[in-house]
């Protein structure tokens, strides 16, 4: 008998413990249930706040960028959201005590990382005419003449040159249109520029400061002058490599003087704005043609350096205007060839912003200018033939060659455009959106309890 009451005693305590671990398991394992149940229900409400990102963004510019700071009401109104979502996921069962974002990463962070990074997925399904491989497949050398080569001329005196009083220094005719100014002589009749003017004061890219932009001197008085004008305009191969998603998004997503893609914007001439980052249109076109006449002298004067015809012509003009110092006959030809390679710059650039198309390098063929071109200029610039030119670029193009340099800052001032438009076309000033504020991903810590228990959990989540 005495056996048996130790074995009961035995087997209730065995029971009791099995009992007892019975029990904990089972409350290990609703715990644990409901551990990953409000994992599951927090990264279901972060989807909710994910999906909060700015419409007009996402259809104009195909970013997903998240308000931080909605309304002016700071990260509370995002935590709210996500803990009333929690709530309705989780059920009356457990309680939300909190939900804290955590971890944000902005769109400006690290020289637009972000940016860039959604530039590069949404490019590979923008239409890529403007891009890469079709600039350089008309392009074969981006430098067309090198300072050596320059440096390289030959100085001495030709004899036995013919005047030819016939031709007058061109310069005169540059002269007169300096006074105008060359983006202004050749715009188009009854163009007109916005005349709102940007406020850089809360602008991404205030503060940051782009590539020196140089100009031709057009003067062309000074041999030295004259090498820094006509060797600035390569070297932009290298960015074409580089940033050609860039290119590719900024062609389909951002207007320009010749093409209108987007309705409603702040600025007429985006692209413009991307290259120099003036405070308006007219600033942007002068300073980007100023650009683009770097572009097209240089080029026009690696060719007229091989046009034997062209330099006998200034050879002979050289002379007539040296005889009072022949000595300086050689370096006045040069010099007059510039003055050339100016004046079919001009043509060239009144042909872009018409929409027609210039080829990169020049050959006896295309070249439309005489030496009184400016005075004719209309008249010059109308051929057919340049116009059917397949292997010519057209005013956009220029813009991306000279945006492959210039994608550093040009990446903030994307942001720039994209603030300025979606608060123009916000219902109200409290739905203002800022660039400073915008983030692509973010952290969530949430606080519940459940019968008893506190449950903490922390979900990362991303576009």
């Amino acid at each position: 008998m005495g056996n048996r009451g130790y074995i009961t005693v035995f087997l209730t305590l065995l029971i009791s413990a099995v009992l007892i671990l019975f029990s904990a398991v089972l409350s290990w394992v609703a715990l644990s249930s409901a551990k990953g149940r409000t994992a599951a229900a927090t990264r279901s409400a972060m989807s909710n706040v994910r999906a909060e990102y700015d419409r007009y963004l996402f259809d104009h510019y195909h970013v997903l960028f998240l308000d931080q700071n909605p309304g002016d009401e700071g990260m509370g109104a995002l935590e709210a959201l996500a803990e009333e979502r929690l709530q309705e996921n989780l059920g009356d069962e457990y309680s939300v005590a909190g939900c804290t974002l955590t971890g944000v990463t902005g769109v400006m962070d690290e020289g637009c990382t972000e940016l860039r990074r959604q530039v590069m997925e949404a490019s590979k399904y923008l239409a890529a005419e403007k891009g890469a491989e079709y600039l350089k497949s008309k392009v074969k050398n981006d430098t067309p003449i090198t300072e050596e080569e320059v440096d390289g001329l030959d100085m001495e005196q030709s004899e036995g040159e013919e005047e030819n009083k016939e031709d007058e220094d061109p310069r005169r005719s540059i002269r007169a249109c300096e006074l105008i100014g060359v983006a202004f002589w050749i715009l188009p009749e009854g163009y007109s520029f916005r005349e709102y003017e940007v406020d850089f004061s809360e602008l991404p890219s205030q503060g940051k400061k782009g590539i020196s932009l140089v100009t031709v001197d057009s003067g062309f008085q000074d041999m030295a002058r004259l090498k820094r004008s006509v060797t600035q305009s390569g070297g932009w191969l290298d960015g074409l490599e580089s940033e050609a998603a860039g290119l590719i998004y900024a062609a389909n997503c951002f207007n320009c003087f010749t093409d209108k893609v987007q309705e409603d914007t702040v600025l007429d001439l985006e692209m413009e704005y991307l290259i120099v980052g003036k405070k308006s249109d007219v600033q942007n076109y002068k300073a980007v043609i100023d650009q683009i006449m770097v572009i097209r002298t240089g080029c026009n004067f690696a060719y007229i350096l091989t046009d034997a015809d062209k330099m006998a012509r200034l050879s002979a003009l050289a002379t007539a205007l040296t005889w009072y110092f022949p000595p300086s006959q050689p370096v006045v030809k040069y010099l007059l060839a510039g003055a050339w390679s100016y004046i079919e710059a001009v043509a060239d650039a009144y042909r872009l912003v018409r929409g027609k198309k210039v080829p990169y390098l020049k050959t006896k063929e295309n070249w439309v200018t005489d030496l009184d071109g400016l005075y004719r200029l209309e008249e010059v610039t109308d051929s057919p033939a340049q116009d059917e030119d397949e292997s010519g670029l057209d005013y956009e193009d220029y813009l991306l060659i000279l945006l492959a340099c210039r994608m550093g800052e040009a990446y903030f001032r994307m942001l720039d455009i994209m603030q300025l438009n979606v608060n123009q076309n916000a219902e109200s000033d409290t739905g203002k959106f800022y660039m400073k504020d915008a983030i692509t991903a973010f952290g969530m810590k949430a606080e519940v309890e459940y019968e008893g228990h506190a449950i903490v959990v922390q979900e990362e989540l991303g576009y």
